[in-house]
């Protein structure tokens, strides 16, 4: 079973913000390389990341130091964030 995805605008803003930055040093698609193996992986199993605060999973980019925050709802993975490790997301 393959889940859906779905991006909050938060998480659209993200990616745009990273995609900006990493663009300024030549890094772009291989930013975006790493983001898309970590969707697939999402799409395949989300379940295999555990659960950090309330219901929201985590997953770390293989080469970035950036992690989706991400929520399971019955076949829909919906995405509320895409953040640097030096940022901090605020769950109130």
């Amino acid at each position: 079973m393959e889940y859906q995805i779905q991006e909050s605008k938060e998480a659209e803003k993200d990616l745009v913000i990273a995609k900006c930055y990493y663009k300024g040093l030549g890094l772009e698609q291989e930013f975006i390389d790493d983001y898309l193996i970590q969707i697939n992986y999402l799409k395949a199993n989300p379940y295999l990341f555990q659960i950090r605060y309330k219901r929201i999973r985590k997953i770390h980019f293989e080469r970035y130091k950036y992690s989706i925050h991400f929520l399971i709802d019955n076949d829909i993975v919906y995405i509320f964030r895409i953040l640097s490790h030096s940022q901090e997301y605020d769950n109130t």
